[in-house]
């Protein structure tokens, strides 16, 4: 380690020591104080002054009392032995640094990697764990994430992972001791006597004080340990493979919560279960997806700020960082980190009940993206069609401009839905959302094949491509006019395909 880390963590020790210190000492105060005063005026206010500092001495001490470490597992567990490929890189990491491999090992549904000493007391009796996110395996090189993993085990050779439960228990402690002076039953009890109210009020605004400065230090200190991280992951892995691993986690961290939101959680409530890390890496991939991602990185190394509060450096002085160290080794092995596990399905299955207790995943149906919409939507859309056949009338698909223009009308006529009271806009949404499943079912009966993959949305026939969600968006803004709609439908033969089906046909 470098002297300025060692000095830097000498300061967070004697930190945690002070905060302790500091915080008996207010608790100590809030008695001694009051008791001197009514020793030397005894009367009913400094008996109240005396009492409020009593109770929330006592709230103080109680709070700081350390708990112990009650770990639960994020995910589940990897038995290595299982995983040849990916307890090779393991221990070659762990070998190169002279460092022992984490005893757990957990997959978790992040785009994230994490080492931690967890269990025991304030740091004693712990053991290593280490959460490796399956969608960051999805979206990583072996070479990015053989980086991301020297990177990681640079926490446990830097001693940080030593460190910093310390650290993190004394912030859990005053994040106690604030959160029970400022709960509702105590501020009520002593709100009403205005000295006790004062003492209250003194408490914690000393202790505000004083946590804003060592969260201001210690989370300084955090961002210089990820810094001497990543230089000792160069060394081991190189510094453009990690550069290349950063880059990626920070796009593919903002897709993630979308991809689950639109594409995993649909597919589950239609009681399918397709691949999540395949799908996400497909959701990445398409062409609009890719290219937000790719801005939103641009952005953040040409914009990217510092706040105190931050863990971790921006990306793009992590970037300048890595950029100024001398060249380590370069790693060409361009191969999915994924391919590092074994039994994808299987590990993908336990996560998924882990994340999401309340369903039965294992009754869900497997199904291939490609599959999902043909197999799972369309027959709800089915439905949806026939439920609200009574607001698309016999009106066919060269009609649809003007349906999109009196959705406010027409949404009056839907029914709330059972338990639900729906607002303006909602149903003007649903009616819109009616028109495009019309268009896309009466499509599919027109013999258009329909597409559905992670990201993508769209019927083809004889080359030529419709995405119903574009069309109505852009007839209900007025992109698309009636006229110009009837010609192209026209060309396309579908004018007189009707949008809900027939009384013959149901």
């Amino acid at each position: 380690m470098r002297r300025s880390l060692a000095l830097w963590a000498a300061l967070a020790i004697v930190l945690v020591v002070f905060s302790y210190v500091f915080t008996l000492l207010l608790a100590a105060a809030c008695v001694l104080l009051p008791s001197w005063l009514l020793s030397t005026s005894p009367n009913l206010n400094t008996l109240i002054l005396f009492l409020s500092g009593l109770i929330v001495s006592v709230v103080i001490l109680w709070s700081l009392l350390p708990r112990r470490d009650k770990f639960s597992a994020p995910g589940p567990r990897l038995e290595l032995e299982r995983h040849p490929r990916l307890r090779a890189e393991l221990t070659g990491i762990a070998v190169a640094l002279n460092e022992s491999v984490p005893l757990e090992v957990y997959i978790i549904p992040d785009v994230n990697a994490w080492v931690a000493e967890r269990g025991g007391t304030m740091g004693f009796g712990s053991r290593r764990v280490m959460g490796l996110g399956l969608p960051l395996l999805r979206v990583l090189t072996i070479s990015q994430f053989r980086a991301v993993l020297a990177h990681e085990f640079g926490h446990y050779y830097g001693g940080d992972t030593r460190l910093w439960p310390f650290v993190h228990k004394t912030r859990a402690a005053m994040a106690r001791t604030l959160g029970n002076l400022g709960s509702d039953s105590l501020g009520r009890a002593l709100a009403r006597v205005n000295l006790a109210r004062l003492v209250h009020f003194l408490a914690v605004t000393v202790l505000v004080a004083y946590w804003k400065v060592f969260m201001r230090i210690t989370q300084a200190i955090s961002r210089l340990h990820e810094y001497r991280a990543d230089e000792l992951a160069s060394n081991i892995a190189g510094p453009q493979a990690l550069i290349d691993g950063l880059s990626a986690i920070n796009g593919a961290s903002a897709a993630l919560p979308l991809f689950w939101r639109s594409e995993m959680l649909p597919a589950m409530d239609a009681g399918y279960r397709p691949s999540l890390a395949d799908g996400f890496g497909q959701f990445i991939a398409v062409p609009n997806i890719a290219a937000a991602v790719a801005d939103h990185v641009k952005k953040q190394l040409s914009q990217g700020a510092t706040d105190p509060y931050d863990t971790h450096p921006p990306l793009k002085d992590r970037v300048a960082a890595l950029q100024s160290h001398v060249l380590g080794p370069q790693s060409t092995d361009s191969g999915p980190a994924i391919g590092l596990l074994e039994s994808v399905d299987e590990i993908e299955l336990e996560l998924l009940r882990m994340i999401v207790p309340g369903r039965q995943i294992a009754a869900l149906k497997l199904v291939s993206w490609d599959r999902i919409g043909p197999d799972a939507y369309l027959p709800q859309w089915r439905q949806v069609v026939r439920d609200g056949a009574s607001l698309l009338g016999n009106s066919t698909i060269v009609g649809l401009p003007e349906l999109a223009n009196s959705l406010s009308a027409s949404a009056q006529q839907l029914r709330d839905p059972p338990g639900m009271l729906l607002t303006r806009e909602q149903r003007i949404e649903r009616a819109a959302h009616l028109l495009r499943v019309a268009f896309t079912v009466a499509l599919c009966e027109a013999g258009w094949h329909l597409h559905t993959s992670p990201g993508q949305f769209y019927l083809e026939l004889d080359e030529q491509r419709i995405s119903p969600t574009e069309i109505v968006n852009q007839m209900r803004s007025g992109a698309i006019t009636k006229a110009g709609w009837a010609a192209r439908c026209s060309a396309l033969g579908i004018s007189e395909v009707p949008l809900s089906p027939r009384s013959s046909d149901t």
